[in-house]
């Protein structure tokens, strides 16, 4: 018994554990924060290599989070176990959310960037 309580402490408390929640919590969306300033002050109207990191970025956003749930016995950012549930609901607000920015920073870069 008391082997199977260690195995599913360093379960959950691993350095892969510990990066991946990092990831999707933390330096992934500041990423996205910092592409979409870059996207706004770019000279050119245009699509340029930034757009490929926000949308790479958010695909490793999704990707991870999967990761995390599905094999590293996941957690929401509240602490409660996460579910594949939660992973939809996260997959559908990231893209919400990051669409949402992406299209605002190249308005603003259009209005007032490139005017």
């Amino acid at each position: 018994m008391s082997k199977r309580s260690d195995q599913t402490a360093d379960e959950h408390y691993g350095i892969l554990n510990i990066t991946l929640r990092l990831f999707w919590m933390f330096f992934g969306n500041a990423v996205l924060f910092i592409s979409s300033i870059f996207i706004f002050e770019h000279e050119s109207a245009t699509l340029h290599i930034v757009d490929a990191v926000f949308w790479i970025t958010v695909a490793a956003l999704i990707l991870v989070r999967y990761l995390d749930i599905k094999f590293l016995g996941g957690f929401t950012a509240t602490g409660i176990p996460a579910t594949i549930s939660n992973w939809r609901k996260y997959v559908a607000l990231i893209l919400i959310c990051s669409t949402a920015v992406w299209v605002i920073s190249h308005a603003l870069n259009y209005l007032v960037v490139n005017r």
